[in-house]
């Protein structure tokens, strides 16, 4: 069972931070081999979505607004619980996150070419050329306003 916590940058514990920067430079930067500056300017205002099993991240998600609309990156799952549906759930604590704080407006997120797929069954749509963001192809993928359920 994963235990979810929705911070603001201010609210993170040290050792929630750690576990943040640790699991964030696994994947982004060992795992996927790109030598880039992970934590960045976003990070202190961004809210951040956490899950646990135990006391161990298992999933993280950051959620920001940026030219006008929102977004969501550095989306991952730790290896150890890869396909077990952990990203769907996570994908549901971040759209719940959008809605309860910015229902109405367009999402707008950059993904990794080799995660369209999963984005698509989430309702995103692919717009433009592949670019190259820190060393790896990304598209930009779209969704219309998550609406309130009436």
């Amino acid at each position: 069972m994963i235990k979810w916590r929705i911070s603001a940058f201010d609210d993170l514990s040290s050792e929630e931070l750690y576990k943040v920067a640790y699991e964030r430079i696994r994947t982004f930067v060992v795992a996927q081999n790109r030598p880039y500056q992970e934590i960045d300017a976003i990070d202190p205002v961004a809210c951040h979505v956490l899950g646990f099993q135990g006391d161990r991240l298992v999933a993280y998600a950051r959620i920001f607004r940026e030219n006008g609309h929102t977004t969501f990156g550095r989306v991952l799952t730790i290896p150890e619980v890869r396909g077990q549906g952990v990203g769907r759930q996570l994908m549901g604590q971040i759209e719940a996150e959008i809605q309860r704080h910015y229902a109405g407006e367009s999402i707008s997120i950059e993904a990794q070419i080799d995660k369209r797929g999963f984005y698509e069954k989430f309702g995103y749509h692919a717009l433009g050329a592949v670019f190259d963001f820190n060393g790896s192809p990304h598209i930009r993928m779209d969704k219309a306003a998550l609406r309130m359920a009436e």
